[in-house]
């Protein structure tokens, strides 16, 4: 099981920084800038992220803020402007209320498409 993806970061960056260092050898300041950057890096208490459709590639957002409140307004604010149309799964009509797939039924001579809900059935109106 993978743990918070936050912490891998930090622990990539760190390792990557910490190579450098020894790439260019045993300077005392570079090395002191490294540990200060790293500890200047808190994890943030709130954050988000959401994979979107920009200009026709998947794009992962992250979003953080030391305010949940704050988060989710500016979360509003990107999903309001990145509509994302809820796909028909294989061509598959899906119900405007629940936005599940319509299945088509057939009795009778007459045809309708519903699902099935934890109420009964929806025929979508």
């Amino acid at each position: 099981m993978r743990g918070d993806p936050r912490i891998d970061c930090n622990r990539l960056a760190y390792g990557i920084a910490r190579r450098a260092a020894e790439l260019v050898g045993p300077e005392p300041e570079l090395q002191a800038t490294v540990a200060a950057t790293v500890a200047a890096l808190p994890e943030a208490p709130a954050s988000a992220n959401v994979r979107l459709q920009i200009g026709g590639r998947e794009v992962q957002i992250t979003l953080r803020d030391t305010s949940e409140d704050r988060l989710i307004a500016r979360l509003e604010v990107v999903l309001a402007r990145f509509p994302q149309e809820t796909p028909s799964p294989h061509g598959q009509d899906l119900c405007p209320i629940h936005h599940v797939p319509m299945r088509d039924n057939h009795k009778n001579g007459h045809t309708w498409k519903s699902h099935r809900t934890a109420d009964g059935w929806c025929k979508g109106r």
